[in-house]
């Protein structure tokens, strides 16, 4: 499943690289950002949940677009999922992903700064790399792959959960120069578009996901 998974993250960077026009150099900046998440599911059908922590880290390319625009494809290893609103179950239920954003990017220029804000939006594809429930329920701890078929013993059911999420991303960012690299924060909102249990009728409940992230970038040249 891991490498399946890799091989479609490098199949939507390929092909989120293919979209983004032909750039100089010293137009690209590469870099990493890792954080937070603050996770939690919505829909008709959810209840008796509450944010869960997890943490998204990865990597990404700016290409710029001109002055103002970039296209910002990134590769993400992020944590989703829920905790379980219940005074008698400590539980959460993990959803781990591989996430491939690829952002439309505004940069705000300030004449004479070395403060640089920005706005951004665009489509993410999230590919299932985990799923477990875990927590105690009267003492007993418990730590169950949401493909075990000790699940059904344990809730009653089987929890398929798609392997495939889509999403949108759309937040903003403040950098700072800080020697030949910028540094800062990023602030993100994932609106989840897929229901995430792949059950017949299908459950009305998608991932809500908030992200606070640092970031490092460093222009390419040359």
């Amino acid at each position: 499943m891991l490498r399946r998974s890799l091989w479609v993250v490098a199949a939507a960077l390929f092909v989120a690289s293919l979209a983004v026009p032909q750039a100089s150099a010293q137009n690209i900046k590469l870099g990493v950002k890792g954080g937070v998440n603050f996770a939690d599911v919505g829909g008709d059908d959810v209840s008796d949940t509450k944010n869960k922590t997890g943490f998204i880290a990865g990597g990404f390319a700016e290409f710029m677009i001109g002055n103002m625009f970039a296209v910002q494809p990134e590769v993400l290893y992020s944590q989703k999922g829920f905790k379980i609103d219940d005074p008698d179950v400590d539980g959460k239920l993990k959803l781990d992903y591989f996430e491939v954003p690829v952002l439309l990017k505004i940069n705000v220029p300030i004449e004479g700064s070395k403060v640089h804000p920005s706005f951004y939006a665009g489509p993410a594809v999230s590919i299932k790399s985990s799923c477990k429930l875990q927590g105690e329920e009267s003492g007993v701890s418990f730590d169950i792959d949401c493909d075990s078929p000790l699940i059904v013993d344990f809730i009653g059911e089987e929890l398929p959960i798609k392997s495939t999420d889509f999403g949108i991303v759309f937040g903003g960012g403040i950098s700072f120069d800080v020697g030949g690299a910028e540094v800062g924060v990023d602030v993100r909102y994932n609106l989840g578009l897929t229901k995430v249990v792949d059950t017949d009728p299908q459950i009305d409940a998608k991932n809500r996901v908030i992200s606070i992230m640092g970031t490092v970038g460093f222009p390419v040249t040359r």
